[in-house]
């Protein structure tokens, strides 16, 4: 009677939908499950996935340690094809890496083949004729990324199935492909925010297909779509701001790859291109149109021997450089970005708008089998695609010396930690920066203070300045990271002004047509650092010293960038002035603020000194705080950047009272005599 009780009350307290879940994906109406393999025979000594894991991908999310352990498996059993390759750590430690898959004749030479793959990205050292050659010769580089985003989890998934089959694969088509093709897959691009997603999936996942069933949503705290840092690290790519993105960049660079494809989720149905509008310029619009069709057609014929739904054209445009495949196309790879249409956060089921149930493992098949036609795409046309890389960067070196905008000048006197910083972000991405040994004069000087249409004017520069030539193969880059305004294409600037006509005639209170832009559509690197910054018409002879390849990859503030800063001015019997406008200068009065100084700002311009300061000056009083602050505030500003032991710009003193060169501008006060 207990036991009989017990059935009774558990019936009456599980709802009925959640009771029906798990047999509800499987209903008759669904086709048979795609059969991942079936692309062998295989190899009998290369594990599959399943068997590491214990369970059928696409039933639960994998860990990164799971998914690791099957990583590593698969490449001890196959080491003639598969090598890892380890390049760097997220924010909690766990290591990214990548993993490259070839023949075995491609992976017996696999450094003389990324050699050459960095021959063939410099154009001014490589002849015409022996790029000829190469492309002839060498294989062509796809990158497949996985899981910038934590919580689309099925490239995550997917990108076991894909190593696998690539490993282990005996089928001649695809071992031809390995042949003309080195794969280099990114397994989890955000491990960090992967880890918050899976956990907590699978530990309320019932496989409901309802829309409306817990396992479709994720508290604002797990939310597994960004880093640990909770940032969008596909927005990243232009400001250069998180580990993972400085890290993956600087292995990208190592390969130059000449096919980049960053696998997304969720959408109603599959997503790849061509692209919607508006398309970036810099990239060469008809370059793009030209390889994303092609390999849309690639795609759209693997999808329509499984009779699978999928859409080109719509939503995704390719304007911001700031994207995963945005930025590589400006390097001269095909940069693409596919969304496939299941799991994720539409959870192991979902049900659409006309009844059917997509899965998990759907999305896992679709992924799949967008990547290997994506690698067949390219093993059919590698010579092609890789003499089409060669001109793109030949036309970026030949626009730096034809277009407008030839050279552009980063002047670092009055704020030179910015101008570093800057600086620092372009090399980060492999743009070439150089400091002028010598001064330098041009006709046609453009202020970006000045706005995007200002007239060019005489003007001399001093040396020391940074100067980026855009002839050079991230030419193309450098225009888009630093140009005043990023063009939209004509026929998208009309059909938006058509579509604001026809909401205007709806009238208010009607529904209206969406703008066609999907995310960021202005942006220029000078102007947010707010670095004086010209940009030249013309092509003065300029003596520049190239600035290094040694930049810290977290900081990237080294000398030359920042020299020591100091005091001057005396005891500072009244206080201790310094202007409120730079980085520095923020850091310094926080470093302060943490050791339990009181500091105070000026609500006017001031005199002190001899030297007017401006509203907004930080004052720190002598008399209002411990006698240690003459001795830690001058140690502070002279030693180190507060916080993270870094340097701090530096002061110099010229004739007169001072002029500041470098970084905060500090001043003792013998007698204030506020505002005027």
């Amino acid at each position: 009677m207990r036991n009989f009780l017990l059935a009774c009350l558990v019936l009456a307290l599980c709802p009925a939908g959640l009771v029906r879940a798990a047999s509800s994906p499987q209903s008759a109406d669904r086709k048979p499950a795609f059969d991942l393999y079936s692309r062998g025979p295989y190899r009998s000594d290369v594990p599959r996935p399943e068997s590491i894991l214990g369970y059928e991908l696409g039933t639960r999310e994998t860990t990164y340690w799971e998914q690791e352990r099957v990583v590593r498996a698969i490449a001890d059993a196959a080491t003639d094809r598969v090598k890892v390759f380890p390049y760097g750590k997220t924010v909690e430690g766990r290591p990214l890496r990548i993993v490259a898959i070839s023949s075995p004749e491609n992976m017996a030479r696999i450094e003389t083949i990324r050699a050459n793959a960095l021959r063939l990205a410099d154009p001014r050292s490589l002849p015409a004729a022996e790029a000829t050659e190469l492309a002839r010769t060498m294989p062509a580089i796809v990158w497949l990324n996985q899981n910038v985003h934590g919580d689309e989890s099925t490239s995550f998934e997917s990108g076991m199935a894909l190593i696998y089959n690539l490993a282990a694969t005996q089928e001649p088509k695809l071992l031809e492909s390995l042949k003309n093709c080195v794969v280099i897959v990114n397994p989890s691009f955000n491990p960090d925010g992967h880890e918050r997603f899976a956990v907590y999936h699978n530990s309320i996942g019932m496989n409901d297909p309802n829309n409306d069933a817990i396992e479709h949503g994720q508290p604002w705290a797990i939310y597994g779509r960004y880093n640990h840092y909770r940032f969008d690290m596909n927005r990243d790519k232009l400001a250069v701001s998180q580990q993972e993105v400085r890290q993956e960049i600087a292995e990208y660079l190592r390969w130059n790859p000449h096919v980049y494809v960053d696998q997304h989720g969720e959408v109603d149905q599959y997503f790849f291109p061509p692209v919607a509008l508006p398309i970036n310029e810099n990239a060469d619009r008809a370059y793009q149109e030209k390889w994303l069709d092609r390999y849309g057609r690639g795609n759209a014929a693997a999808f329509d021997r499984n009779s699978w739904d999928y859409y080109t054209r719509g939503i995704f445009d390719f304007l911001y450089v700031g994207y995963l495949d945005a930025w590589a196309a400006l390097n001269g790879a095909i940069g693409m970005t596919y969304e496939t249409d299941g799991g994720g956060n539409l959870g192991f089921a979902w049900r659409r708008t006309d009844g059917t149930v997509i899965t998990l493992r759907d999305g896992i098949a679709h992924h799949l089998v967008a990547a290997i036609a994506t690698i067949e795409t390219t093993s059919t046309h590698r010579e092609e695609r890789l003499r089409d890389f060669y001109a793109f960067r030949k036309a970026a070196v030949d626009e730096g010396r034809s277009k407008a905008m030839k050279h552009v000048v980063i002047v670092p006197s009055k704020d030179p930690e910015r101008a570093a910083t800057l600086v620092a972000t372009l090399r980060r991405v492999g743009i070439e920066v150089g400091v002028a040994s010598a001064a330098f004069s041009t006709v046609s000087a453009h202020n970006y203070g000045d706005g995007a249409n200002a007239a060019g004017v005489q003007k001399r520069f001093d040396s020391g300045v940074y100067v980026v030539d855009l002839a050079q193969p991230q030419g193309r880059m450098a225009r888009a990271f630093l140009e005043p305004d990023a063009k939209l294409n004509p026929e998208f600037v009309m059909e938006q002004l058509a579509r604001r006509d026809r909401n205007d005639k709806r009238g208010k209170n009607t529904p209206q047509e969406s703008a066609g832009f999907y995310d960021v559509t202005a942006w220029s690197l000078p102007l947010t650092f707010g670095v004086e910054t010209y940009w030249l018409g013309d092509a003065p002879a300029i003596s520049a010293e190239p600035l290094g390849t040694a930049v810290d990859p977290e900081h990237g503030r080294r000398a030359p960038f920042a020299p020591e800063g100091g005091v001057s001015g005396g005891r500072g019997q009244q206080a201790f002035v310094f202007p409120y406008g730079t980085n520095a200068s923020a850091r310094l009065a926080l470093a302060l603020l943490r050791e339990g100084f009181r500091i105070g700002v000026s609500h006017y311009e001031m005199r002190a000194g001899g030297r007017t300061f401006p509203r907004g000056a930080i004052v720190v009083r002598t008399g209002r705080n411990h006698d240690s602050l003459g001795a830690r505030i001058a140690q502070l500003a002279r030693n180190r950047r507060p916080g993270d032991g870094r340097r701090q710009p530096v002061l110099r003193r010229r004739s007169g009272w001072r002029r500041i060169r470098r970084g905060p501008a500090v001043a003792h006060l013998a007698n204030p005599r506020g505002r005027r």
